[in-house]
């Protein structure tokens, strides 16, 4: 027999879970994810993502309790998931990198993704406009915010000293929210594109080495 694992759930007490129920789970909040980047926040119901996951409606209003709960869950999924993949490309990285290939390693992270794949950052960008109206879910979007900012500090080359190190972290960042949005937005930056533009502001922000 499987291990039971014991998960919280918001608003209950802890409920055990299979592996079996745990890979469930993941599979719905997988399908949650896609209905968020096709359909924005208002499209994530219990009902739409049992349809996606190929599961009965009553498997997803087992494992969250409503729909808020099944937003916060399938925010905190994602950020999981992305930070396995981003974490992966940066603890590879054993030296302070020069200019070049930090925009490389960068590029790497966040446009080849969004080039290649929009749909999950047509969902992450739908999870941050939900973060404005939904307060359920505010902390969960300031908590992937840290997340990319601490990965993009470990990346980026040592920073002009009259410029705060943190605010030369979140420029970078910002701007790489800006260069995916537009990317999938108008369908016509490639990976080049959105490379250069990356390489001016490292550039005017990082010394040279």
């Amino acid at each position: 027999m499987s291990e039971a694992h014991t998960v919280p759930i918001r608003g209950e007490g802890p409920r055990p879970r299979t592996s079996t129920g745990e890979r469930k789970r993941e599979q719905i909040l997988d399908a949650s994810v896609r209905v968020f980047g096709t359909g924005g926040a208002s499209a994530v119901t219990h009902r739409a993502v049992a349809k996606v996951a190929h599961v009965p409606l009553g498997s997803t209003t087992y494992y969250f309790t409503d729909r808020n709960d099944l937003l916060l869950q399938t925010m905190a999924h994602a950020r999981a998931c992305e930070a396995i993949r981003l974490a992966s490309i940066v603890d590879a990285l054993d030296e302070v990198l020069a200019i070049d290939r930090s925009v490389e390693v960068l590029t790497e992270m966040f446009f080849d993704k969004t080039v290649a794949d929009p749909l999950y950052d047509l969902a992450l960008f739908e999870m941050f406009m939900e973060a404005t109206r939904n307060v359920t879910v505010r902390d969960e979007a300031r908590e992937w915010s840290r997340m990319i900012g601490s990965l993009v500090d470990r990346v980026l080359p040592p920073s002009d000293p009259g410029l705060p190190r943190e605010s030369a972290v979140q420029i970078v960042a910002c701007l790489i929210d800006g260069l995916m949005l537009e990317a999938v937005s108008n369908g016509e930056l490639t990976v080049a594109d959105l490379s250069e533009r990356l390489r001016v502001v490292v550039d005017r922000l990082c010394i040279a080495r």
